[in-house]
């Protein structure tokens, strides 16, 4: 049985969430390693996926297990600092994990982030690798393809 992709399990958190509230719009999506920092976007194992709702409100739903949700949770203030992200994005974990690689990136992450930065310029959505204070944090621009440090 295949594993479920990064992409995959927001995939599902998109489906409960905009069902339950229609309107609501993807804001990003984190992921962290339970077994702690890593090298292997399969090991980014836990999920919690933020989403802009009507009225200024958020809802924010979190993995129970591998690629299962529980019920999505609505909060009554807005999210701050992120882009709506227009669901689906054509990059997945794996390609921007071998894109970070081949730019020279190799230290192991403990947190995966994809969401689209209110700026400091306009730009597209990006997989942030996270998560190992001894290293900056990676972007992977999710249409482009091109990656640098920062922080």
């Amino acid at each position: 049985m295949a594993i479920l992709s990064f992409n995959g399990r927001v995939n599902i958190a998109v489906r409960i969430v905009t069902g339950e509230y229609p309107e609501a719009k993807l804001y990003e999506a984190d992921g962290t390693a339970s077994g702690g920092p890593t090298t292997d976007p399969a090991k980014i194992d836990q999920l919690r996926v933020v989403f802009q709702n009507v009225d200024g409100s958020t809802v924010i739903i979190k993995e129970t297990g591998y690629g299962e949700f529980g019920k999505p949770e609505l909060i009554a203030h807005p999210w701050l600092e992120d882009i709506v992200i227009q669901w689906p994005v054509d990059m997945d974990l794996d390609k921007a994990n071998s894109l970070k690689e081949a730019a020279g990136y190799t230290a192991p992450y403990g947190a995966v982030t994809l969401r689209n930065p209110l700026g400091p310029t306009v730009s597209n959505p990006y997989f942030i690798f996270g998560g190992n204070p001894a290293e900056p944090y990676i972007f992977v621009d999710t249409v482009t393809g091109d990656v640098h440090s920062g922080n």
